[in-house]
């Protein structure tokens, strides 16, 4: 591999300021969106967006045809301490469909439960952060005089603790960074994905 950094003191201080001009910039702009009028879809689209980015580096692939559901999941298990439920609900929930529809969806079925999930986002409401509500009676929403949609749980999800747990997975004492100058394959896969960033295939 063609090096771009002279050595490793440089990469860890390269990747520091990289990733925390990110999560600044993420702090900032989801601040400004939790201000009325409130703007929680672009807030959210950023925090999925800056954990593809973390996914990306962690697994050293950036390219276009980088498998980023699989890399972001990885990297939320493992650094965010996401469940595989936590974070497929997330994923399905939010992410895809605020990326590809420009909304959430609405309700996700859970086959191996057999749960009908809606979802409801919190801008303060910590202690509610990705917990999975049964509701006393299902809820409805007509979407048309012919189409009714039907849920039995709702995930919540609290922005503000999405953000914290976002930088908390880089500088927390086993976050990202940590790991990052312990381990020289680390290193390599975080290079590797800053070349295809920067220098485009």
């Amino acid at each position: 591999m063609i090096r771009i950094f002279s050595e490793q003191r440089e990469l860890i201080q390269f990747a520091r300021r990289f990733i925390g001009q990110r999560l600044d910039s993420l702090e900032k702009d989801v601040n400004h969106c939790l201000r009325y009028p409130y703007a929680p879809f672009p807030a959210l689209l950023y925090c999925f967006s800056t954990i593809d980015l973390l996914g990306a580096l962690y697994s050293g692939n950036a390219t276009k045809k980088a498998p980023t559901s699989k890399q972001s999941k990885e990297y939320m298990m493992k650094f965010m301490s996401y469940t595989a439920e936590q974070s497929d609900l997330l994923q399905q929930l939010f992410r895809h469909k605020i990326v590809h529809l420009a909304q959430p969806g609405t309700v996700v079925h859970d086959e191996r439960k057999n749960r009908y999930i809606s979802w409801k986002y919190e801008h303060d409401n910590l202690g509610e952060h990705l917990k999975i509500k049964v509701l006393p009676e299902k809820a409805k929403y007509q979407v048309t005089s012919s189409m009714e949609i039907e849920w039995d749980h709702v995930f919540i999800v609290s922005i503000k603790q999405l953000v914290k747990d976002i930088r908390y997975s880089v500088e927390g004492p086993n976050g990202y960074l940590a790991e990052l100058e312990r381990k020289p394959e680390i290193q390599d896969r975080f290079e590797q994905a800053i070349k295809q960033i920067f220098f485009p295939q």
